[in-house]
């Protein structure tokens, strides 16, 4: 069975990231694993903006857990580092923490946000850097691949954001077409967070979000397996199972 192993930083970064890719892996029966760091207490998005910080972490954990069940994850567990601190966090305890789940888990291959953090956010960079030193770690016991995701240059002035920071050309590793019915699953997982659907709702206004998110694009991270010479259309291609 190919086994998956996600690290992310906020409760809807696997939905409105690599959704698609995590939800067409799990359907396609592979199993797959997530690693939260945060509770996403410090959420700005609509209601967030209301409720008290405890109160939005369980609502968030819950999300995530509704999220998963949508995307057909088999496991997750949230570490609990403070939204807006995980670079602030002891790396010794972050690394370790992933380096269990990758002991426990044994993935084949993992994915994580672009180095760059995608939107620029600190704690997404963090997480990436993170990941990188745990599977430096585990070496031969860990992930044969990893890839990161993110948002190739051409797509990313539809997002009008500034501190975007996209994937060049250059650096697009695999491209994953996203099939109807894991596309169906990866909104449901993005509707699923009910305190964050604000975002989305954005994101429709400006384009076709079912069109301009798929395929899906990765960066090659740290791996143990030789690049392809064009982008893999597939996460386990060039992977040995067992």
């Amino acid at each position: 069975m190919k086994r998956l192993l996600c690290v992310f930083a906020h409760p809807d970064d696997e939905s409105y990231g690599p959704g698609g890719t995590i939800a067409r892996c799990a359907r396609d029966g592979g199993d797959v694993f997530i690693t939260m760091f945060t509770a996403g207490e410090a959420g700005t998005i609509g209601v967030s903006k209301t409720l008290p910080r405890d109160d939005l972490a369980l609502m968030r954990r819950a999300e995530f857990a509704a999220a998963c069940d949508a995307l057909g994850v088999r496991g997750h567990r949230v570490l609990g580092a403070p939204d807006g601190g995980v670079s602030n966090v002891d790396a010794t305890w972050a690394v370790g923490e992933i380096l269990a789940d990758i002991r426990r888990f044994k993935p084949h291959v993992a994915i994580t946000f672009h180095r760059g953090g995608v939107s620029g956010h600190p704690d997404h960079i963090a997480v990436a850097g993170f990941l990188d030193r745990a599977i430096a770690e585990a070496g031969a016991g860990g992930p044969q691949a990893c890839y990161e995701w993110g948002i190739p240059r051409r797509k990313s002035p539809l997002y009008q954001r500034p501190s975007l920071v996209p994937l060049d050309e250059h650096e697009i590793a695999a491209v994953v077409d996203i099939d109807d019915e894991a596309m169906e699953r990866k909104l449901d997982a993005i509707r699923s967070h009910r305190t964050q659907i604000e975002f989305f709702v954005s994101l429709e206004q400006k384009f076709d979000y079912r069109a301009m998110s798929r395929p899906e694009h990765f960066a090659r991270g740290r791996s143990r397996i030789a690049p392809a010479g064009a982008p893999v259309g597939d996460l386990f291609e060039g992977i040995e199972v067992d």
